[in-house]
């Protein structure tokens, strides 16, 4: 595990990925939260960007998981996997993207039967759920990045 004063030795990539996965784990709290009061004051934009448009379609769940839960179980075990996966062979150490890669593109395959959803079945974009993709993706940019 990464000691909280070598975090000045990990590269770039690594600091962002270990960033993004807070940030992750920060908005995926924020959006649990959401859902479990009925709030979306903040993130309805319009009737075509809305959170609450997605939440009242029905379609929030996989095999009975709310989709908040799977949220709020990823991005901590991207964390825990990009700091257990760490390289410390080196004077700057960095990410083991042929360990982060196949785990990340997994979320990535799965954000593509969420875009369906959203836009083709029902038609109105849920933005906080877009941050996530979004850093989901970009740790997965990270992940490659990692391996050249």
């Amino acid at each position: 595990m990464a000691q909280v004063g070598k975090l000045g030795n990990l590269s770039l990539g690594a600091k962002a990925y270990l960033v993004l996965s807070g940030l992750g784990i920060a908005v995926s709290i924020y959006h649990a939260y959401d859902e479990l009061t009925g709030s979306f004051t903040s993130c309805n934009v319009s009737s075509s960007i809305s959170c609450e448009g997605v939440f009242e379609s029905g379609h929030t769940s996989l095999l009975g998981v709310p989709f908040y839960v799977l949220g709020l179980v990823w991005f901590p075990l991207a964390l825990f996997l990009g700091v257990a996966t760490l390289q410390r062979f080196s004077s700057k150490r960095g990410l083991n993207g042929s360990i982060l890669l196949p785990f990340l593109l997994i979320g990535c395959i799965f954000t593509i039967y969420l875009w369906y959803l959203e836009l083709g079945v029902i038609g109105v974009i849920c933005p906080v759920c877009v941050s996530l993709y979004i850093i989901n993706y970009v740790m997965t940019a990270i992940a490659v990045r990692s391996l050249f």
